[in-house]
């Protein structure tokens, strides 16, 4: 018995084999697709920030500084979330309690507002990724939240108080990824009902943000057990730092690095960090040393000097009855000779443009123009340069030397406007030659000057250089 196979039956056998083969193939050439789990982090984001922290990690422990005999790694001077949360959030903690403890003083409020972004910064695209990025959202908070607290009540309070407002600020993300704000603002008590009614409209206004109202809080009742405000901003402080015993919280460290979204923000109503940092050692007996440096900077008994390469503190003794100025601080001697002895340096020149000062005028009309002379101390009548008014003002100031009496009018002068309305077209007549004129009228200029007459002439006639009133001079 003998068996027979079609054509059709061998391509459609072949066929059927090679799909199978090239389904195995796509299966091990395929990667696998990056499944985004909370916040929009996907396993290979993980992987991708662990390796840079760890190469970053370390260069910096491999970086050691010499202090006297003893040998420290640039790791213990670092303030940063991701390298050394503990001392960042030591310093941050510090912060935040010192904020806290001079708005006190101050008799201030806290209040507790909270801001998300509408619903256009929620949309995804074909591939389930965010349209707007969780960086420029967080950029889009910032600019409409600055907007507001420089709202006209603000300013109002800004002058009454003496200070601007002191706030904190942390960012927050959605399970979906976009970032939403939290706040608490120090208020004075008369103002929190108002500035929560401006708070609700400005944010509710579809011109200006465009939020639904559920999706905004303003908290202002505030109690002292459980930790009262403080415990309520730290709550939302705290989820920014890695911690590998909560997911959420280990996902949301990851999207502030893959974002690059600060963690938290403050007001400038304290020491700047710059220099609280440098000289914290020198007053770490006080019980809150920030508060103190800021105390003093206040009071300018820590200054800067030599181009910020030394701070020193100025204090009063008691014992010894006199002012002592003490270096707390100062840039090493051996680093700052060698950033300024340099060799084969290259000096640039800088450009700074000469001032003029702006001679005083006085218009009187189109054609009477004042200007003061330093030189004579008054007033001179400027020429009027035919060649520099508009039609309209040239027609004009041609009618009026037309109705003036000859006697009394600098016909050279008369020539030029008169030349120049040929030019325009508004005459038709041959341009008037201004030097044979000259002649012909024996016109002697030094003669014309002293003695006295109403206009002056041309001294040179290839110069479009009208009258100027002689009677002014003098």
């Amino acid at each position: 018995m003998s068996l027979r196979i079609s054509t059709f039956d061998l391509i459609a056998e072949f066929t059927e084999r090679l799909s199978k083969v090239l389904i195995t193939f796509k299966k091990v050439t395929t990667p696998k697709k990056r499944i985004k789990e909370m916040y929009g982090i996907s396993t290979y984001d993980i992987q991708t920030i662990d390796t840079k922290l760890e190469l970053q990690r370390k260069y910096i422990c491999s970086r050691f500084f010499d202090f006297g005999d003893e040998t420290k790694s640039a790791i213990e001077f670092t303030y940063s979330a991701n390298l050394n949360p503990k001392k960042y959030f030591a310093e941050m903690n510090n912060r935040i309690n010192s904020i806290f403890e001079y708005s006190k003083q101050l008799n201030l409020k806290p209040v507790f507002v909270t801001l998300t972004a509408p619903a256009k910064y929620h949309k995804l695209n074909v591939n389930g990724d965010l349209k707007i990025s969780p960086n420029e959202t967080a950029k889009e908070l910032t600019q409409i939240f600055n907007k507001f607290t420089n709202l006209r009540i603000f300013q109002k309070m800004k002058k009454e108080l003496g200070h601007g407002l002191i706030y904190f600020r942390v960012y927050e993300p959605h399970k979906s990824g976009v970032p939403h704000l939290h706040a608490m603002l120090f208020l004075p008590t008369d103002y929190i009902l108002d500035i929560k009614k401006k708070f609700f409209s400005y944010f509710t206004d579809k011109v200006k943000w465009g939020n639904n109202r559920k999706s905004i809080d303003f908290k202002y009742t505030w109690y002292n057990s459980a930790g009262g405000a403080i415990a309520y901003i730290m709550k939302y402080v705290t989820k920014t730092f890695k911690n590998e015993n909560s997911k959420d919280i280990q996902y949301a460290s990851y999207w502030y690095i893959k974002h690059n979204i600060r963690r938290f923000l403050c007001s400038r109503t304290l020491a700047p960090l710059l220099i609280y940092r440098k000289v914290r050692h020198f007053f770490k007996k006080h019980d809150n040393d920030y508060l103190k440096v800021s105390e003093l900077i206040r009071n300018n008994q820590i200054h800067k000097l030599f181009d910020n390469t030394t701070y020193s503190y100025m204090r009063y003794n008691h014992e010894l009855g006199e002012v002592e100025d003490i270096t707390v601080w100062q840039k090493s001697t051996d680093l700052i000779l060698k950033s300024r002895i340099k060799t084969n340096e290259t000096f640039k020149l800088e450009y700074k443009k000469k001032e003029y000062k702006k001679a005083l005028s006085v218009f009187v009309n189109d054609f009477e123009k004042y200007v003061h002379s330093e030189i004579l101390n008054k007033f001179v009548l400027l020429p009027v340069v035919p060649s520099k008014l508009k039609d309209y003002q040239l027609n004009n100031y041609y009618h009026i030397l037309e109705n003036t009496d000859i006697d009394n009018l600098d016909l050279v002068h008369y020539g030029l406007v008169k030349n120049e309305m040929i030019k325009r077209g508004f005459l038709r007549d041959i341009p008037t030659n201004i030097n044979e004129f000259i002649k012909n009228t024996n016109f002697n200029p030094f003669l014309s000057f002293f003695e006295k007459i109403k206009f002056s002439r041309v001294f040179e006639s290839d110069l479009n250089i009208p009258f100027i009133s002689q009677q002014n001079l003098f």
